[in-house]
């Protein structure tokens, strides 16, 4: 698949992925950030795009997972019967305060990008702007941050 007929796939369904972001996430910037994030997936699976039935109902199925994602990882569930005693509080604080330590022990870039995503909430387009990186850099970028606390934490 050459880069044109990408971009034909990707115009064209582009709205109707917008409109299924924003249905799961509800907000506009979020959702525009979780379809661009697709656009590099998909742009890395192009090859298979090819050999797929029906291109929008991948794409939408694809931002939607990654919706999902964002949703499960912004939104830690806690079973009802937990009761938060002093205890589970303090417990809480010092998770905080390890995960931040692991944060602090990253690479410069992989510690600002985290922080500038986590800490001061900024879109992925923000961030790129603000390092003057791409997209695809800060993507990268994050990406080995996260392996990167992953093996941190397995080693802990």
């Amino acid at each position: 698949m050459n880069v044109e007929q990408f971009k034909s796939i990707i115009l064209r369904h582009q709205p109707a992925m917008q409109r299924m972001a924003e249905s799961l996430l509800h907000d506009e910037a979020d959702a525009a950030d979780a379809v661009q994030e697709t656009f590099i997936q998909l742009w890395q699976q192009r090859k298979e795009l090819d050999e797929v039935a029906s291109t929008e109902a991948y794409c939408i199925a694809m931002v939607r997972c990654r919706c999902i994602d964002l949703l499960r990882k912004r939104h830690k569930v806690i079973p009802v019967d937990m009761q938060l005693s002093d205890s589970a509080t303090e417990d809480t604080e010092e998770r905080y305060r390890k995960a931040i330590e692991m944060v602090y022990r990253l690479p410069q870039q992989q510690r600002q990008t985290i922080l500038m995503k986590y800490e001061e909430l900024m879109s992925s387009e923000e961030i790129a702007q603000r390092l003057g990186i791409t997209l695809s850099n800060l993507y990268t970028t994050l990406s080995r941050a996260y392996a990167s606390l992953r093996d941190m934490l397995e080693k802990e």
